[in-house]
């Protein structure tokens, strides 16, 4: 009789959350080169940047502007949102949906959705995420 390694379910859903948060991570960066992503402050990009994330990332908080003339002085057809996953980050996804889409500007929040569907239990902020993903990568079997 051979002998099979037991694997606790736990530890599978871990390795499959692992894999799909860098699969969105690596498809993010990919997207990322060619479009402005959108966060709320310096330690979210910081953040996307230890994820690997390339490109152009911009910070709201960082610009010392009212949220509309922020986004005003962008000058691009599409961004990519990435901001907090709790209830603001929610409220700020629509608002600026709806403000950059009355702009004709693509406002693309797949990745947002994606991210806070997997990880949202426990993750509450961008600036969260790297360590999340060092915890799953070291603790598979916990």
């Amino acid at each position: 009789m051979r002998s099979m390694k037991q694997v606790h379910p736990v530890s599978r859903r871990k390795e499959s959350q692992l894999e799909e948060v860098e699969e969105i991570f690596r498809k993010l960066g990919k997207k990322a080169r060619d479009t402005v992503v959108i966060v709320e402050g310096k330690k979210d990009r910081s953040s996307l940047r230890k994820l690997g994330v390339e490109g152009k990332i911009v910070c709201m908080k960082n610009s010392r502007r009212v949220l509309v003339d922020f986004l005003d002085q962008l000058k691009c057809r599409e961004v990519i949102l990435l901001v907090d996953f709790d209830a603001y980050g929610s409220a700020l996804v629509r608002t600026i949906t709806q403000y950059l889409e009355a702009k004709r500007v693509k406002v693309n929040t797949v990745f947002w959705k994606r991210v806070r569907r997997l990880v949202g239990r426990y993750v509450k902020d961008v600036e969260g995420l790297p360590s999340y993903v060092e915890k799953l990568k070291k603790s598979p079997h916990s």
